[in-house]
């Protein structure tokens, strides 16, 4: 079939892509695309060209058709994409899949019940992504690290920061410090601005930490992180300062830290980043004695990762929500565990956060043998809660 194309359009050029994968991590399209054209009618009414292009792979030549329509004829053009589609199929691209990174078996990524975590994580934005089976697998594992019965068990909590990235109350924002009973090192839940100095108010440095575990990327969560890496540069540290976060940590903390302090790129001690998925569990330090770190998925930014975290330290599990929309699954989660840490930012739901509204109605349900909660406005810190809202410098024996 001959081709025409347009002189001048009349009205802009539409184009619709819809993407495959070729190769490793390679795009190749589909392309429609719709031009209509006054200049072009030869006197039949059609002056709208359908025009389809595809390629199967970013390095073959496309495979071309296209057609003239009158305007209006919309059932046609349509037809006209699904015969060109069936007609071409061994040159289209394929259908995307994704490979759970723990199993390796391949998914649909349309299939939200295998991918996802809820309606805030399409499953075509998440990848690459952990499946439902290995999600629940990891979550049901028996703590590893000493026996809670042993008479060595037990963790010191230190609250650092509880407030919200608007300084509610005067509090910090969130970094929580957590280590099991008889060690020095232990993990610092999430990095606000002010930690560092937090630390000091307490009677503690950068030095005292073994890793630090990020939930996402917003400023009150893990803007402190230079910080903590300048004062232990400046103490001569040499042993390792690990980072767990959600995907894209590398490039996050770098950039930051170039920013802050351009000096300390690169930085005088190692800095493992272990970049976790939900479903995954990595092991701590051993500077901080047996235990693990599980993530999950967050539902507080709809394009891109928050997490989170299932802590086991000194024969203890903490569950930590990180910034996160309230979920019943957070009841089923906690239940048993020595600690439950859950944000509640509101009075009333706001997007991407919990409110006390949704966690009071739900409260009876939270099995959880001690419930703290963090990251409140004034309003909740003046208001009845059903479970005890933390401040900076409280500590807890668990």
């Amino acid at each position: 079939m001959a081709r025409r194309r347009p002189r001048a359009a009349a009205r802009p050029t539409r184009t619709s892509r819809l993407t495959g994968a070729a190769g490793r991590n390679r795009a190749v399209p589909l392309e429609v695309r719709i031009v209509a054209d006054a200049d072009e009618d030869d006197g039949s009414g059609r002056a709208v060209e359908v025009r389809l292009t595809a390629r199967r792979r970013a390095d073959e030549d496309p495979v071309e058709d296209s057609r003239l329509f009158a305007p209006g004829d919309l059932p046609e053009v349509l037809a006209a994409v699904e015969e060109f589609v069936e007609r071409h199929r061994d040159a289209l691209p394929e259908p995307r899949r994704c490979a759970c990174r723990r199993c390796d078996r391949v998914f649909d990524p349309a299939a939200a019940a295998e991918a996802g975590s809820g309606s805030a994580y399409p499953a075509a934005r998440r990848r690459p992504f952990v499946c439902r089976e290995c999600r629940e697998e990891a979550l049901s594992a028996p703590p590893p690290g000493a026996d809670r019965s042993s008479p060595d068990a037990g963790a010191e909590v230190v609250f650092l920061g509880t407030g919200n990235a608007y300084g509610a109350a005067g509090r910090l924002p969130a970094a929580i410090f957590l280590r099991a009973r008889g060690r020095r090192r232990g993990v610092l839940l999430d990095a606000g601005p002010g930690c560092s100095a937090a630390l000091r108010r307490e009677g503690l440095t950068s030095d005292d930490l073994g890793a630090v575990a990020l939930s996402h990327f917003h400023g009150d969560h893990f803007a402190g992180l230079p910080f903590l890496e300048l004062d232990a540069a400046n103490a001569g540290r040499k042993d390792p300062l690990a980072v767990f976060a959600p995907p894209g940590a590398r490039e996050r903390v770098r950039a930051l830290r170039r920013c802050c302090y351009p000096s300390l790129d690169p930085l005088p001690f190692p800095q493992p980043v272990e970049e976790l998925l939900p479903g995954e569990t990595a092991p701590l330090p051993a500077a901080c004695g047996p235990g693990s770190l599980s993530a999950r998925a967050a539902a507080h930014q709809e394009r891109a990762w928050a997490l989170g975290y299932t802590l086991r330290i000194g024969g203890r599990t903490v569950i930590y929500s990180g910034d996160t929309a309230w979920s019943a699954r957070t009841a089923r989660i906690a239940a048993g565990a020595d600690l439950l840490l859950h944000e509640c930012s509101a009075l009333d739901p706001l997007p991407g956060h919990t409110s006390l509204k949704e966690i009071a109605a739900d409260a009876d349900g939270i099995r959880a043998r001690r419930t703290v909660l963090v990251h409140c406005d004034e309003e909740v810190l003046a208001a009845e809660t059903p479970f005890e809202c933390a401040h900076d410098g409280l500590r807890l024996g668990i």
